[in-house]
Formats: C-alpha cells, sequence, structure tokens
C-alpha cells in the first residue's frame, strides 16, 4: 500500500496543465475529446419519475440511437434526463423521453429477452447476410426481430441475435465494462483506425491522463500475458487481461505494473494492476486500451468508453483489503 500511496503522491506533482499542453502538441487535429466526467459505474440505476413515456437501456444502447428510435432531438433527450452526452447509460437504466417522442421498443422492434447479443446493421447487410455472419437460420434471426424476409433492413438499426448466435465482429459494438480502465480525469477522442507508423492501424482508444494514475481491471479476469518496456518496442510495459469468455483486453504503456501480479494472477473488477504512463512508442502520458471480443480481432473501443464511462470520478475503487484509493 505504501509503493501505491508514493505513486500516488509522485502522480500529483504534475499538473493538468502539462497534460493538456501534451495534448495540443502531440495530438492535434484530433477530434471529440472530451472529460469523462460521468456517473460512477455501480450506480443506482436510473429511473424517470417525470411520468414521461420511458425507454429501458438494453445492452448495446447510446443516447444517439435512443434518440433516433424515438424520432427526438439528442439535446431534447439529454435535457429530459438532466445528462450530458458523456453520462454512460447501462442496461436497465430507465430514460426519459421528451415531450412528443415516439416510444421505442428496445432492441430495434423487439425486447431481445431470449438474445445472446445484438447486431447494429452496417450498409450493405440482408437478412441472409447478417445470418450467415452469426451462424443462425434465418428463420431464427427473423423470428427474434418479429420481422419477415422483405422487412427493410436500414444502417444503425440494431437487431436482436437468437439464442445460440455467434457474437458477430462489429467493430462498433459496446461492450459492458464492471469498471473503468483508469483513474480520471482523462480525456480521448474516437481515433479508431488512425494511421501510424509502417502502414499500421490503431486498435484502440488512448485515454490521456496524468502520469502515474492508477489503471484498473476492467472485468474479473487473469492476466494472461505481459510485456516489459524495451527499446524499439511499441506497447512498453502492457498486460493482457482475459475474462472467462474469452474476451481480453489489453492495456499499454504503463509506467510500471501493480506490485504482486503476475502472468496467472486473477484480478477482480476495479483492481489496481498498473500506473499510467509513457513507455514504449508515445509520446505523453496516456494508457492505450485495447477491446478483443471472444479472443478475436479488436473492435473500436470508442463507443464502449462512451456508453461505460472511461475513466473513474472520485475515490478509487475498493482493492483487496478493502483499501479505497483517494479521489
Amino acid at each position: 500500500m505504501s509503493t501505491l500511496l508514493s505513486r500516488r503522491s509522485d502522480r500529483s506533482s504534475r499538473t493538468i496543465g502539462k497534460v493538456l499542453m501534451s495534448i495540443t502538441v502531440t495530438l492535434a487535429g484530433s477530434t471529440a475529446f472530451t472529460p469523462s466526467t460521468a456517473a460512477q459505474v455501480g450506480a443506482a440505476p436510473r429511473t424517470c419519475s417525470s411520468g414521461a413515456s420511458t425507454h429501458e437501456v438494453v445492452r448495446g444502447d447510446t443516447w444517439f440511437d435512443i434518440a433516433a428510435d424515438a424520432d427526438a432531438s439528442m439535446r431534447a433527450l439529454l435535457e429530459a434526463n438532466g445528462a450530458d452526452l458523456d453520462d454512460p447509460i447501462l442496461p436497465g437504466d430507465e430514460l426519459c423521453l421528451p415531450a412528443g417522442a415516439t416510444p421505442t421498443t428496445s432492441g430495434g422492434g423487439s425486447a431481445c429477452t431470449d438474445a445472446v447479443a445484438r447486431y447494429s446493421v452496417e450498409t450493405g447487410d440482408s437478412w441472409f447476410r447478417i445470418a450467415q455472419q452469426v451462424s443462425v437460420g434465418i428463420a431464427d434471426l427473423l423470428d427474434a426481430n418479429g420481422a419477415t424476409a422483405s422487412t427493410t433492413l436500414q444502417p444503425g438499426q440494431r437487431l436482436c441475435l437468437p439464442a445460440g448466435a455467434t457474437v458477430a465482429v462489429n467493430v462498433n459494438s459496446v461492450v459492458q465494462l464492471d469498471a473503468r480502465p483508469m483513474q480520471g480525469p482523462c480525456w480521448y477522442g474516437n481515433t479508431w483506425q488512425a494511421a501510424r507508423g509502417n502502414g499500421r492501424r490503431h486498435e484502440g482508444v488512448d485515454l490521456i491522463a496524468a502520469s502515474g494514475n492508477f489503471v484498473y481491471a476492467v472485468t474479473d479476469g487473469t492476466l494472461t500475458r505481459r510485456a516489459w518496456d524495451q527499446p524499439g518496442g511499441l506497447s512498453g510495459n502492457a498486460w493482457w487481461l482475459t475474462a472467462a469468455d474469452g474476451t481480453y483486453y489489453f492495456y499499454a504503456h504503463l509506467s510500471d505494473f501493480a506490485p504482486g501480479l503476475k502472468v496467472g494472477s486473477r484480478v477482480r473488477a476495479g483492481e489496481i494492476i498498473g500506473f499510467n504512463g509513457t513507455t514504449g512508442s508515445s509520446a505523453t502520458p496516456h494508457l492505450h486500451f485495447e477491446i478483443h471480443p471472444a479472443g478475436g480481432a479488436a473492435i473500436n473501443p470508442y463507443p464502449t468508453m462512451r456508453a461505460n464511462g472511461a475513466c473513474r470520478s472520485g475515490a478509487g475503487y475498493e482493492q483487496p483489503g478493502g483499501w479505497v484509493p483517494e479521489g
């Protein structure tokens, strides 16, 4: 604990002004950098007490999707819920719909009660193509959505996947996290697939914050691989955290690892696994964070950050033994 507190003290000596200067120099031209000021993950579900029509949030929902489904403006939806665009919404939340909105049905026409996942329709999709992608019969897919083969699909429409479906690789899928990746405040933008050196593409999200900020496990799981900072290395100090379903999360550029952890260590959501830094190919303190559903290809983590919140605000998560880091 004394080591962690010492690192916390070292981190506090750096000013946010220096971090913001680094952002300006290093990431000029990036878009949508936003403070993560959303409510803490684990808080009581949202409820609507205004007597208005409501929408119950389900997996994969975003403010944009709900506003579009309700034929309402984003601004009106946010105002009806006293929310900002960066506030996360979680499955089970009850949102107020603004006056004049069209009542919604979660899941794009079905409550998805039997679905194992949801799929966001992309340009060029058809019922047949989607059924092939998720390894189910077209009849089962249509039944799960109360549709027929002649039902028109629209890009951005959210479909229910029937039980037994293989989750499709949809780069804009939202993954439910049990904790946020890092102690805030932090800033981030949608840099998915941005060009990098040697023809590479960015496959994560960069959470920019003060050096030394605590980095957390986003779910219960096992630390399955570790990389050490070496000359010429891209990731620097890095962890791979694997959940029970095979999904793994990649954390890079750590200044150091939390003491006592090793490959094979079991950690729980919110446990400190390292500290924010600039190791590897990094010009400013930040956490490079990737999501690989079911151990497969990376998806864009930005929608997940927007839905769950990117950084913890206030006091940190309770650690093994009951210690809670100061905010």
